[in-house]
């Protein structure tokens, strides 16, 4: 519905797209808008009625209907200096905004839509308030019309995409809240969003109830699309496996494990060069990735040796690793600075530099607890931190046991993985047991793991680094036997590479 007020169209976003109205732009946005209209994006600016943060917001006109095939994402900027939101479907736009506007944090993919007709499904139409800026959807076709025949500031953009009016198998409902200072709507597929909102926020967001149903996932179902869905790879980390590289007696017991892990996670605290080089021998896998903290301090922080020389010390090696990437760690946003990662660019991807130098890439490391916005380290309130985070070729998160399955910590992970892949980079999830030798870890690692494949947010060149601290858990066996994973370290990295395994056509 539109409503009314002082000739001024208040616009009830059906399709969840919200925008603010008003305002001037800003040369981060300016630069964002000419960087979405050079990928072939007509960017409009947008901004609080404050008019302080204008940034692109949409699709022309002619790119409407080439957005809306297959499913549809939707994705959520926080605007950290106004406290408003802004949505896209656009992945030009969304990339514009997420590379020059450093004040708009990206909070993942909000909710899913169908991009073309079907049983069931009504196509929510699309609109532009030359006069505001403020784009309109509605998926009333008595509301387009009307606003077609009565408000010649509202330019006709098309079908955005598709959702259902009443409730459906695959489909969640979509919690709308009228924003009373700014005016414009908030929507949420979240319900535990939604829920918290009800119950602290009722002074500044009311309630509107249900506007309609968007999908529930990035998938119909398992399989997420037509040769089963993606699946991460698996390595296995230096740190705590020394009792593996030291005896031979036990290798039978980790022998799918030795012969499919896909890497080696180069954590290599508390294990010698030796032990590190003789369990690297016993698996089939070269593929290294090394972690190395961030020290405290701003000057020179960079080491000049961030691996422990393996290749140099054992010549064999010289030429079957293969450094994948190197990955710098800190959960204190503060250790960061601005030339963080462009300097380890320069050294650890180096061409002209020896083999045991060089490495592909260079990766960021965090907590989860780097990724919620209420935590004092959350990444988007350091400015270097957000550099690191977004110049960095991939990104792993250190998330033990069950801890990232849900809530807040749930939510920050899920942020992490998004906007990881937003930027067309691999995720790693450092799994860790926390140092605990109690039971249970298996069950714990299972449930993060589905959990994730079931919002089909795992890509093919994710990765799952499993961390047995000091070797406090079982390591041994991998499976009981009839392909049962057993409840140890190998049990969890031999279930894990049967997941990888069954997506594989």
């Amino acid at each position: 519905m539109v409503w009314l007020k002082r000739g001024v169209a208040w616009a009830v976003l059906s399709a969840g797209l919200l925008t603010a109205c008003g305002g001037g732009q800003t040369d981060q946005e300016a630069s964002a808008r000419q960087q979405a209209a050079d990928a072939g994006v007509v960017a409009r600016a947008a901004s609080s009625t404050g008019g302080a943060d204008a940034v692109p917001v949409s699709l022309g006109v002619a790119n409407v209907r080439k957005a809306a095939s297959g499913r549809v994402a939707v994705f959520r900027f926080y605007n950290t200096g106004t406290g408003a939101h802004f949505y896209t479907t656009s992945i030009e736009e969304r990339e514009a905004v997420y590379r020059t506007a450093a004040h708009m944090s990206p909070e993942g993919e909000a909710f899913y839509a169908a991009g073309a007709a079907g049983a069931g499904l009504s196509p929510v139409h699309r609109f532009y308030n030359t006069q505001t800026g403020v784009h309109f959807y509605t998926i009333s076709e008595a509301e387009r019309a009307n606003v077609e025949a009565n408000l010649p500031q509202f330019t006709y953009e098309g079908i955005a995409y598709y959702a259902s009016q009443t409730p459906a198998a695959g489909f969640t409902p979509l919690y709308r809240f009228l924003v009373v200072r700014q005016g414009v709507h908030f929507y949420t597929a979240s319900e535990e969003e939604s829920l918290r909102l009800q119950a602290t926020m009722t002074a500044t967001h009311r309630y509107e109830g249900v506007g309609y149903h968007v999908m529930a996932s990035a998938c119909a179902s398992p399989p997420c699309g037509p040769t089963g869905p993606n699946r991460p790879r698996v390595f296995i980390a230096l740190h705590g496996n020394n009792q593996l590289a030291d005896n031979a007696a036990l290798d039978a017991q980790w022998t799918y494990v030795r012969q499919n892990a896909h890497g080696i996670w180069g954590n290599n605290a508390k294990i010698t060069d030796e032990q590190s080089a003789n369990l690297i021998r016993k698996m089939t896998t070269r593929n290294l990735i090394t972690e190395y903290p961030v020290p405290p301090g701003t000057s020179a922080w960079l080491p000049l040796l961030a691996f422990n020389n393996l290749q140099v010390l054992y010549p064999d090696m010289d030429q079957s690793l293969n450094p994948e990437a190197i990955a710098f760690y800190t959960s204190d946003t503060s250790r960061w600075n601005g030339r963080t990662v462009a300097q380890a660019e320069a050294i650890y991807t180096d061409p002209t530099a020896p083999a045991s130098r060089r490495y592909g890439a260079v990766y960021t490391g965090w907590q989860p607890q780097n990724f919620d916005p209420t935590n004092p380290r959350y990444i988007y309130a350091n400015a270097n931190a957000v550099l690191a985070f977004r110049s960095s070729k991939g990104t792993f998160i250190e998330c033990p046991l069950g801890a990232c399955t849900s809530g807040k910590l749930g939510e920050a992970f899920r942020r992490a993985i998004r906007e990881t892949h937003v930027r067309g980079r691999p995720f790693i999830w450092f799994a860790s047991n926390a140092f605990s030798t109690s039971p249970g870890w298996l069950a714990a690692f299972q449930a993060t793991y589905n959990a994730i494949a079931a919002e089909g947010l795992w890509r093919q060149e994710d990765a799952i680094a499993i961390v047995n601290y000091d070797g406090v858990y079982p390591k041994l066996p991998e499976t009981l036997g009839g392909g049962v994973a057993a409840d140890t370290s190998m049990g969890l990295a031999y279930w894990a590479l049967q997941q990888r395994a069954a997506a594989t056509p």
